[in-house]
């Protein structure tokens, strides 16, 4: 087992304090991580993604029956469908047939989906109970795990409304094991480097030289390394502002205003990290056009978005679903806009056909 990186933090409430733990070979160590964080459970459960538990399951459990402790699994496929709040009864199922109490903690192993369903169910059962989430995909270990925002979805027609329904859970521990992602497709990996690229833009961090190393082959402990500076962006943000009402959180929505709607209108086409490559171009489009951001910037950030393979633009997507999700839009119609790489301005209203015209651009 190689830890390569760790990082703790509080978040408002004292005790709700996670620990975050980057590495190599280290689902199968789950019970020695938490004896070695004195987190000591009556039983568990286990939220999983079916292919992330064909792969990874056995270890899992393995490592937890040694801790002696009865152990439940439900397993669902990871789609958006899936993330609705009239699935949740199935999902948690299995767990009121052999039951559980307080003092049980809910595993869960897989990418985001996983993650913002596991969040919300570990909120709500007995009111609250311990979370130890498992990330298995890139953009769950740099972005979706991390910060304790949890979510399910709500469909109107052919409209996906994203995270509508949700709270706040800070998962006790966070586990991002690198190997994992070697077992991920390409695209998987370009769904993880539309948030990398959000990062490089706002906070210049990772650096592009970075984000082309991720999208090669980087040894483990690079990977890592790239992993836990994401990480450490995303919680130095929550740190300022836990619950979203300052400001500071917003600017992680950075290229999300607009890529969460053309997400939702796709029904499935493009993925999170895809829309928000595509989202990123258009508050690119919409700070240049408003004189906030110069032709050399936008055209530094167009021309890298490109060469990292992440797409600009859409086809065969309606844009009225696109302005119709957006009128739903949780930050209220806002944007985050961009002055320069680093340098981020949050809560900009924008008139409506300065918004109309770049999603004319960007979904044809």
């Amino acid at each position: 087992m190689k830890i390569f990186f760790q990082e703790k933090t509080k978040v408002e409430i004292p005790t709700q304090q996670t620990n975050y733990i980057v590495g190599s070979d280290l689902l199968a160590k789950l019970d020695g991580i938490l004896t070695k964080h004195n987190m000591q459970y009556s039983s568990f459960l286990i939220l999983s993604d079916k292919k992330a538990f064909s792969l990874f399951g056995d270890k899992i459990i393995t490592s937890l029956q040694k801790l002696g402790k009865p152990v439940i699994t439900s397993t669902i496929v990871s789609s958006e469908q899936n993330k609705e709040l009239n699935k949740v009864t199935e999902i948690v199922k299995p767990y009121f047939q052999q039951g559980f109490n307080r003092n049980t903690c809910l595993i869960c192993l897989g990418g985001g989906i996983i993650t913002d369903i596991g969040g919300f169910i570990g909120s709500i059962l007995l009111r609250g109970i311990d979370c130890v989430l498992l990330p298995t995909t890139l953009l769950a270990q740099i972005d979706a795990a991390i910060g304790g925002k949890t979510g399910v979805n709500f469909s109107m027609g052919k409209n996906i409304y994203k995270n509508m329904l949700g709270d706040f859970k800070q998962p006790a521990l966070v586990i991002s094991d690198v190997d994992t992602l070697t077992t991920l497709p390409e695209k998987e990996i370009r769904n993880g480097l539309g948030e990398m690229v959000k990062y490089w833009i706002g906070w210049e961090k990772p650096s592009f030289d970075e984000l082309l190393t991720i999208a090669s082959s980087p040894k483990s402990e690079e990977l890592a390394q790239i992993i836990n500076m994401c990480q450490k962006i995303k919680i130095e943000t929550i740190k300022k502002d836990p619950q979203d009402i300052l400001g500071e959180r917003e600017k992680l929505n950075l290229g999300h205003t607009i890529g969460h709607s053309i997400e939702g209108a796709s029904n499935g086409k493009l993925s999170h990290g895809e829309a928000v490559s595509i989202g990123l171009v258009s508050a690119a489009k919409l700070s240049l056009w408003m004189d906030m951001l110069s032709d050399d910037v936008f055209e530094n950030i167009l021309k890298n978005i490109i060469s990292l393979g992440l797409p600009i633009q859409v086809k065969d997507i309606d844009k009225r679903e696109v302005l119709s999700a957006m009128s739903l839009d949780k930050k209220g119609g806002t944007f985050v806009l961009i002055k320069d790489f680093g340098s981020l301005i949050t809560g900009v209203k924008v008139e409506e056909e300065l918004v109309k015209k770049v999603i004319s651009e960007v979904v044809l």
